[in-house]
């Protein structure tokens, strides 16, 4: 017999940091059970590492391949049709396939295989955490006579629990003890006479927290939503990829137009994915799809417990779901036949990843939908530029929901010019809370109504200062300032999490009267319940929202007007929607502006308008108030006007001048070590480096720009000292070849430097 008739071979993606895969041979019982989508324990350079199998490669004689050591699981993990998606993932951003592939998996499928060939008993599926009840059924062939209810010695509430388990054929022990508190004597004393019967079995954990209630029944779409969901549904209907923009004003219905596509795709044997930029925004949504698709809804987002990710994986690869919800990591849904995917709030900043893998999820939505033949819905009140140039020239199509629902009104934006406060006798309150501002929040909370007021910095105090040197107290792990946060007495470093209880002396001149400057959210927060003892406050921040379920509990509240004034960062512009809120203040509109980022300007227009966005939605007119210390800035003026075109040419016309994008690709290449002088020294070898290898790329010095190496603006971050290096290109293909021959010929000079590269494609941190 052919030897190589009792072999096979598979590609596997190992999970180390290395950019090639590697083929392992396949033989005895793992031959059938080698698939596409399974974890195999392979030998690696003298050890043991966990790997993907990529592809089943057809058996011939292949010489000096080792052979695997164990398949890990007992069904695929990824269906065939993810594998090319994660090899233009691994291609496009540099990254190794491995570790993306481990990315993208849910935690709790990524425990340690076992360092052997032999599985523990139980099997590792019950390492991630599966949850288990207790369930009381009915024994097989036992009966339940009428008499037994009236039975001389039996508890007063025994037929009504009897009843209970008759009916429901099967009820969890958990829901008995809660309807009896005698639930578990009632049980046990059936259980004995060998008429109910105990079983153990995995349920899948309620995931969505604290459920908004929604309609079952969706409400009838008007004129233009019928005609956008006739564009979408001929595209679905054709089975083949197709991007839309749908350029929607906040209000409009954009959600009822996705629940119909989700739909329409369903009754084709679609399925879906529709990603959002909080995970908050989750929790509403997945309660309107599980009302309105019996339930065959997922939700996958990085909040959810180790076993909760388990079982949302699980579902969805075994085929029992519909439609997946979730932040970026929905992206990643092992569905075997994506026909729709929706990217809501398509221009959040938040769908870049900013950690490791850094991934832009928009972006790689439509790719994952062209190799998928699906249709791609980017929604959104405000595009980001470059998705509305490449539906203004023609790549995507445009759908555009101009007004909002019921024809109601957008709000009356009103920008206050915080430079008339100045030198006034209240200058330090009327900075926090103009006087216009004040008498708007009173007479809105006369009236019934509610607010919402959005600073996006959190802490009580921005600075901490010394009165006579002027120095401030900063991180020593990061080149920044420490925020104060009263609630606790501490200083905090938002970047590396150090904290410290403010110092008594200055650190540099060892002065004494250190004094906090500026104001974040918390600090707002107290001023209102100073100036608005009566009014019920809360905020929303990362402080604030640390514990599962809080930002569910938070929105509860606030819609149910338990809640007067929310106060927020981004997490209150989002999505949400409360009818009784009529009136929005923005505490600084120049946060934003005052960023060193080419986006700066875009940021600040999308900021103002979704906040904006949040106000005006019920039967009462809604209206937005802006404090700015730049009242005339282009951002901020179409922002109160709602012109997204005269923005949109402001914009593009200054990105072009400066050859940023969507004119241009752009790719940062960080330095980061411990030591400053050597970071510097090796972020200028590669800077030559890169020099020559420009001349060597075929329209490289017509195609590419290289800025650097330069220190980047914030130069120490976590305790690494960090360069940066900016490259520009007119073509993302010759960027891309660029930056393989860097990441390939970094290797050598930055083994053993203590310098680490960081290859950040299409950067939203400019920082």
């Amino acid at each position: 017999m052919d030897e190589s008739s009792e072999k096979t071979y598979i590609q596997v993606a190992v999970t180390l940091p290395v950019s090639a895969t590697f083929t392992y041979t396949v033989t005895g019982d793992f031959i059938k059970k080698a698939e596409v989508g399974k974890r195999v324990l392979v030998p690696f350079s003298g050890r043991k590492v966990t790997g993907y199998i990529l592809r089943i490669i057809p058996p011939k004689d292949r010489k000096g391949l080792k052979d695997i050591i164990n398949v890990s699981d007992p069904y695929p993990l990824f269906p065939p049709n993810m594998v090319e998606f994660f090899e233009w993932l691994a291609n496009y951003y540099h990254y190794p396939i491995g570790l993306i592939i481990k990315t993208a998996l849910p935690t709790g499928l990524n425990v340690n295989v076992p360092d052997g060939t032999e599985m523990p008993s139980r099997g590792w599926l019950d390492r991630v955490g599966l949850l288990k009840r207790v369930f009381i059924t009915v024994k097989r062939g036992a009966t339940i006579e009428r008499s037994l209810f009236d039975h001389k010695r039996v508890a007063k509430n025994e037929p009504e629990f009897l009843e209970m388990i008759i009916k429901r054929k099967e009820v969890s022990l958990r829901e008995v003890t809660e309807a009896f508190s005698n639930g578990a004597y009632l049980v046990d004393k059936w259980v004995k006479k060998g008429l109910l019967k105990k079983s153990l079995r995995p349920v899948v954990r309620d995931i969505a927290g604290e459920t908004l209630l929604v309609s079952p029944y969706p409400p009838s779409l008007n004129s233009k939503q019928k005609e956008l969901l006739e564009k979408i549904t001929v595209k679905l209907r054709e089975n083949s990829f197709f991007t839309y923009l749908l350029h929607g004003v906040t209000g409009s219905g954009k959600t009822e137009v996705y629940y119909h596509a989700v739909r329409v795709a369903k009754e084709l044997g679609r399925q879906s994915i529709i990603m959002v930029p909080e995970i908050a925004l989750t929790v509403s949504l997945a309660s309107l799809l599980k009302a309105r698709l019996s339930g065959r809804v997922a939700i996958l987002h990085s909040s959810l417990s180790l076993g909760e990710r388990y079982d949302q994986w699980m579902k969805i690869v075994k085929g029992a779901v519909d439609v997946v919800i979730g932040a970026r990591s929905a992206l990643f849904a092992p569905l075997s036949r994506p026909g729709l995917i929706i990217v809501d709030e398509e221009h959040d900043l938040s769908y870049k990843q900013e950690e490791k893998f850094r991934y832009q999820a928009r972006d790689a939505a439509i790719v994952r939908g062209k190799l998928a033949n699906a249709l791609v819905v980017l929604g959104s009140g405000t595009p980001s530029i470059q998705s509305y140039r490449n539906a203004a020239s023609g790549r995507y199509g445009l759908l555009t929901m101009p007004e909002r629902i019921l024809k109601r009104e957008l709000p009356d934006i009103t920008i206050i010019d915080m430079t008339r406060f100045e030198g006034s006798p209240a200058a330090r309150d009327d900075s926090i809370i103009s006087p216009p501002l004040r008498e708007a929040i009173g007479e809105n909370l006369a009236s019934g109504k509610q607010i919402i007021l959005f600073l996006n910095r959190r802490g009580f105090s921005a600075l901490y200062l010394c009165r006579f040197c002027g120095e401030a107290v900063r991180c020593p792990n990061c080149e920044v300032s420490l925020t104060y946060h009263k609630y606790g007495n501490n200083l905090l470093c938002h970047y590396c999490g150090f904290r410290i209880h403010p110092p008594d002396r200055c650190p540099l001149c060892n002065r004494q009267n250190l004094k906090p400057y500026g104001f974040g959210t918390e600090r707002v927060e107290e001023t209102l319940r100073e100036v608005f003892p009566e009014a019920r406050v809360e905020r929303m921040d990362r402080d604030t929202m640390r514990y599962k379920g809080k930002v569910q509990q938070v929105l509860r509240r606030f819609s149910q007007h338990e809640t007067d004034i929310l106060v927020g960062t981004q997490m209150v512009t989002k999505g949400h929607d409360f009818p009784n809120v009529t009136l929005v203040g923005v505490i600084s509109a120049d946060l934003s502006l005052s960023c060193p980022d080419f986006r700066a300007g875009e940021i600040t227009f999308h900021l103002l308008s979704q906040v904006a966005g949040r106000t005006g939605r019920g039967e009462s007119p809604g209206r937005v108030m802006i404090q700015t210390f730049n009242p005339s800035h282009y951002a901020i003026t179409a922002a109160r006007d709602h012109d997204y075109q005269r923005f949109f040419s402001r914009e593009t016309g200054l990105r072009r001048q400066l050859n940023y994008p969507p004119f241009s690709s752009l790719a940062i290449l960080r330095f980061l070590g411990n030591s400053k002088t050597k970071t510097e020294k090796i972020a200028q070898h590669m800077g030559m480096r890169i020099g020559d290898m420009v001349g060597e790329v075929k329209k490289g010095k017509k195609d590419l720009e290289v800025l650097g190496p330069v220190e980047a603006p914030m130069a120490k971050l976590k305790g690494k000292y960090r360069q940066q290096i900016l490259i520009k290109s007119h073509s993302s293909k010759v960027l891309n070849l660029l930056l393989k021959g860097v990441h390939k010929g970094s290797a050598k000079t930055l083994s053993s430097s203590g310098v680490r590269l960081i290859i950040d494609v299409d950067p939203y941190q400019m920082m």
